[in-house]
């Protein structure tokens, strides 16, 4: 039994001293290989995560509703009609690594849950529809392009609007989440004639990011290293498209923005230039647009500064959306 006990203990001595090697010498490249592949892997098949509530949770009424996109993906999503009958549909789309519902786990012990902004919404008069993502919640498996495929969902959103026997004549705002936002800045681009219809007022684009600068920043928060390019070489290599690039896409919006942003959010924020990427992306935009910043240090003050404090936000301060809402929707 004692040789069994000190051959274990050597066996394990051996073990970790060998992963120590591997994690601080790196040799022939094995740890960088190792850590690109799974965060290749992590973004563009991500854990599923499932939807546990739903609107009748919030005393709103609902209807399960399918989705089909142009590249005949299914998307799983929820149909709200507003209590009294309304001429006015937000559409309601998802960051990476959330559902429609939002997460329980969320990033850095942070949650996100969307339903209770979006109860905001249904007060004041809105219909909404609101769906996960393909690859994500109970949409069917696709590849996830953290917004480079996703725009095609927010193409399919919009026409399952147009056609829809009661919201077809409705204007229409995106309310449009990180990866969703960025998704509906390449949806305008892809698709300028359908986006050019003019029951589109406007859009709430909440932390849009630009890709490359916050995934290099989240792989140095997470690992420590300098990976960023050589995940996006091997995700373009594996799977055919790298990261979304919004100061691409943002110059073919047509409607007025309203974004929101945690401004020390450490994934967006460089603490060199004391700027954050959104303000990048506003320089871009041609239309007229605003920002509600969001953190402890603001006029409102709100969270800890860290980024899913942005989705929660507009549970608590629905007010710069309403208004801005009622700014651009006729009543």
């Amino acid at each position: 039994m004692k040789r069994l006990v000190i051959w274990a203990s050597t066996t394990v001595a051996v073990l970790v001293a060998g992963l120590a090697v591997v994690w601080f010498a790196n040799p022939f490249g094995v740890r960088d290989t190792l850590l690109v592949n799974q965060i290749v892997k992590m973004r563009v098949t991500p854990a599923r995560l499932n939807n546990p509530k739903n609107p009748n949770d919030y005393g709103m009424n609902y209807s399960d509703v399918e989705i089909l996109t142009a590249d005949n993906i299914r998307l799983s999503a929820w149909e709200i009609p507003a209590t009294v009958a309304s001429d006015k549909t937000v559409i309601v789309n998802h960051p990476l690594t959330t559902t429609r519902y939002g997460s329980d786990a969320g990033l850095d012990g942070v949650a996100a849950e969307f339903l209770p902004m979006v109860k905001h919404l249904h007060d004041a008069g809105y219909n909404i529809v609101m769906y996960d993502h393909r690859g994500q919640g109970e949409s069917d498996d696709a590849l996830v392009g953290a917004g480079v495929t996703e725009w095609q969902d927010v193409a399919a959103s919009l026409r399952f609007v147009l056609a829809h026997p009661e919201f077809g004549d409705d204007q229409i705002v995106f309310l449009s989440q990180c990866m969703g936002a960025n998704a509906t800045f390449l949806a305008w681009k892809n698709e300028p004639d359908l986006f050019a219809n003019p029951q589109i007022k406007a859009m709430i684009a909440n932390q849009p990011t630009l890709s490359y600068n916050m995934t290099d920043r989240f792989i140095r928060a997470k690992t420590g290293f300098d990976l960023v390019d050589q995940v996006l070489d091997a995700q373009r290599e594996k799977y055919g498209f790298g990261f979304a690039t919004a100061l691409d896409y943002v110059p073919s919006l047509t409607v007025p923005v309203l974004y929101a942003q945690v401004e020390r959010d450490i994934y967006t924020f460089d603490a060199q230039t004391g700027r954050n990427d959104i303000q990048d992306i506003m320089d871009a935009t041609p239309t007229d647009h605003d920002i509600v910043w969001i953190g402890p240090d603001q006029e409102i003050p709100f969270g800890t500064g860290q980024r899913f404090d942005g989705y929660q936000y507009f549970n608590h301060h629905p007010e710069p959306l309403i208004e801005f809402l009622s700014k651009h929707t006729l009543s």
